[in-house]
């Protein structure tokens, strides 16, 4: 038996401008103009441009509130079912989008150098392919070999085992002229030589660092002693010299200390990682975010929006619309209302993320004082809750829109996850932020014996003198933050 029961209850439900606003603040620039892009090409209600006059939109958002159309409302609910835009979709493609990079956006009157950007090169792969095919090798040997560079890894090293190499070989070989070859773990091995002899750059397909360094050596154009050294150190003494034992060495070897510091300069011009030295196209270059600049006595944000075209509502589409209502049929009026209410929805999204961040920006600065009057030191103890009260918005608000983000000073441009930090009590009752110690360390290490480094007991004694009581353990874990060896590894040979 079928009951009816009436009941009451509370739900909450984000619409989907306010999905759209939290996602678009969440977007750094250059992933930002990608979107726009994309928006242009799939949304004709809009377009690039100045704003439509005040009169126009203001008919265009009446029109947009409530429209009957066959007798039904259609609201915000309506866009909601209908054609749903899928923003999870960007996040996820986004690294995989090209940029689009177009100037005339609001703010492009600040200094940005577009020079940084890099176009894409040619993959390490391909290069090392084109190299291949350049020497005067038979179809059977530029087959091995091409085998060999798709096993590499991304540092230029080939670690995959023979056995394996030779399962995909022949795999691929069935259906070529190959298919009744067979190939050996000596035709492997022949040719991974042959690659690293021959093929730039240098330390290319080595196994492991030891012979990557040695390959490096043996290429290099520096004098036979020297080279004989070198590959005598890391084949017979390896761990004395990542341990920098200079004395033991000096003694191993017969030479004097001169020699072996001059060993150890040659040594950190070898690269560990042997493709990086000849491409850096995963270098990541940074646009910023926001602009700083101090006019007089105070500073002054912009939103960096170099890339950034300018949105608004299209004429053409609003007029028709508007003005030749009575001679659309209802689907055609339902697609330009619903599309209407994304363009405006997208459009008011982009400027809310503008004065969020320029409002975030403005309460760091206030907040952060002391740091930009002295160039990018003393920075303060600062909690995004902070900035949160500061402004009143939520804390994951503030943590969305600083994510990934960067901001242009006059000297030097910092990630603004930067500004904050967890606080150290100073001797004098005063909190100091986490980011100064590391810089402290740092500067201490930067001025220390580099022939009788610090050790981290040390520089913890050096800090607690200066009134921060650090322990050791704290010491090591900003030290290795910093990218910062232990002081075995920091040791020279002085003259």
């Amino acid at each position: 038996m079928l009951n009816q029961n009436l009941s009451q209850k509370l739900s909450q439900k984000l619409l989907p401008k306010i999905v759209l606003n939290q996602n678009i603040l969440a977007i750094p620039t250059l992933a930002l103009d990608t979107i726009i892009k994309r928006e242009l090409e799939l949304n004709p209600m809009l377009e690039e441009g100045p704003e439509l006059d005040q009169d126009i939109e203001k008919s265009a958002e009446q029109n947009s509130e409530t429209t009957e159309i066959k007798g039904e409302e259609t609201t915000e609910e309506n866009y909601d079912k209908d054609d749903e835009y899928n923003w999870d979709e960007y996040f996820e493609n986004e690294s995989d989008n090209e940029p689009y990079y177009t100037s005339g956006g609001a703010g492009s009157e600040n200094e940005f150098d577009r020079n940084n950007i890099r176009e894409e090169e040619q993959s390490m792969y391909d290069n090392l392919i084109v190299q291949l095919h350049l020497f005067d090798l038979s179809k059977r040997e530029i087959f091995i070999g091409e085998e060999i560079i798709w096993s590499l890894d991304n540092d230029g090293y080939f670690k995959e085992s023979l056995e394996a190499v030779l399962e995909d070989t022949d795999v691929k070989k069935r259906g070529t002229e190959f298919e009744n070859d067979n190939f050996s773990e000596e035709d492997i091995l022949n040719m991974l030589e042959y690659i690293q002899v021959n093929i730039d750059p240098p330390g290319i397909a080595a196994r492991d660092l030891k012979e990557c360094v040695i390959i490096q050596v043996k290429r290099s154009n520096i004098n036979d002693r020297i080279k004989e050294n070198t590959i005598k150190i890391f084949t017979e003494y390896f761990d004395d010299m990542k341990h920098k034992r200079f004395e033991k060495l000096s003694k191993e070897l017969d030479i004097n200390m001169e020699e072996v510091k001059e060993i150890f300069e040659f040594v950190h011009t070898l690269n560990p990682k042997p493709y990086s030295q000849d491409t850096d196209a995963n270098v990541g270059y940074i646009v910023p975010d926001l602009i700083v600049k101090k006019t007089e006595d105070k500073y002054e944000v912009y939103l960096n929006e170099k890339f950034t075209p300018s949105l608004r509502i299209s004429r053409t589409y609003s007029d028709m619309y508007t003005k030749d209502k009575k001679n659309l049929d209802s689907n055609t009026k339902e697609y330009l209302l619903n599309n209407f209410n994304k363009a405006k929805w997208f459009i008011d999204a982009i400027n809310s993320r503008r004065e969020t961040m320029i409002k975030i920006m403005e309460a760091i600065i206030n907040r952060q004082k002391e740091f930009f009057e002295n160039n990018g030191e003393n920075l303060n103890p600062v909690f995004e809750k902070d900035i949160a009260e500061d402004i009143r918005m939520d804390n994951s608000t503030i943590s969305r829109a600083v994510k990934g983000k960067y901001v242009q000073t006059d000297f030097g441009i910092y990630n603004m996850r930067s500004f904050f930090s967890n606080s150290i009590p100073n001797k004098d009752g005063s909190d100091i932020s986490t980011i100064e110690v590391r810089n402290k360390i740092k500067e201490i290490i930067e001025k220390e014996d580099k022939s009788n480094p610090l050790t981290d007991q040390e520089i913890s004694e050096i800090l607690t003198k200066s009134g921060l009581k650090i322990a050791r353990r704290t010491v090591a874990k900003y030290r290795e933050s910093v990218d910062l060896p232990i002081a075995k590894q920091r040791r020279e040979i002085i003259n």
